[in-house]
């Protein structure tokens, strides 16, 4: 009886152990997916016009689909968002999320930038610096370096073209 009790405890307690151990990740790095929400385990914000948007699969489709056709004059189907993970020179943690078109020829995204709530909560937000690659479907792949974007090169005869954007806001 003693021994089907331990087993009992052993069996009930085991559960709680491993779950307090787990860590959820913030980030899913290197895996597409077509929902952002599959990939971002945190809250993620975009300040427009002085107002913090959630920033949700629906949003950022909508708003860097917008802006590829204003900047670009190029109609676009966003439909795989990924996550990339680097390292700058100084040892910190670089984020970006990059989003791919529909038929492969166009990376974009921003990086993330990890803040504090109005709580002290962590929060993260899409970042001022934005990068776009424009090409072939097999290559000109939206690379990061640090805080550095670059795009892998096209087959011979196909151009590769690279676009960074940064915001600076008036003080």
């Amino acid at each position: 009886m003693k021994n089907f009790i331990k087993i009992t405890l052993l069996l009930l307690l085991l559960p709680l152990v491993f779950s307090s151990c787990i860590k959820e990740n913030d980030f899913v790095i290197n895996e597409e997916s077509a929902s952002l929400e599959d990939i971002i385990n945190v809250k993620l914000i975009d300040v427009l016009e002085g107002k913090k948007i959630t920033v949700t699969t629906n949003y950022l489709k909508e708003k860097w689909e917008k802006e590829i056709y204003i900047e670009d004059d190029v109609k676009v189907t966003l439909d795989k968002f990924e996550i990339l993970q680097s390292e700058t020179e100084e040892g910190v943690k670089a984020y970006f999320l990059k989003a791919k078109s529909t038929d492969g020829t166009i990376n974009t995204g921003s990086f993330i930038l990890l803040n504090k709530d109005a709580n002290g909560d962590n929060v993260f937000l899409l970042g001022s610096k934005t990068c776009f690659c424009k090409g072939c479907s097999s290559g000109c792949e939206l690379i990061i370096d640090g805080t550095r974007c670059r795009c892998s090169s096209c087959p011979s005869g196909e151009d590769c073209v690279k676009t960074e954007t940064v915001i600076i806001e008036d003080e």
